[in-house]
């Protein structure tokens, strides 16, 4: 039996756009451990969600780090990679 791994595809944004889109439903805070100067929020529906084999897994955690590796830890995008990397068990 072959393994099968989750990788999040639904939505991820910062507080600015979170605020800014209304608040909208379904959406919930992201919790880091990290001290930062801004939040991120995710939605957590089914379809947020996709199925992917252990060496799809190994391909989109390495594009994952070299797409974090393009960004400074001022970036907000560093930190959503990061979201993405946990959720494939990729950190």
């Amino acid at each position: 039996m072959s393994e099968k791994y989750l990788n999040y595809v639904g939505e991820l944004m910062t507080d600015v756009d979170y605020i800014a889109s209304g608040y909208p439903k379904y959406f919930l805070e992201v919790k880091v451990e990290q001290a930062l100067p801004f939040r991120f929020y995710c939605i957590m529906q089914e379809n947020d969600w996709e199925e992917v084999t252990p060496e799809q897994r190994t391909q989109l955690i390495q594009q994952f780090k070299d797409r974090k590796s393009t960004y400074s830890k001022s970036d907000h995008r560093y930190y959503m990679l990061d979201f993405y990397l946990v959720s494939l068990g990729g950190i």
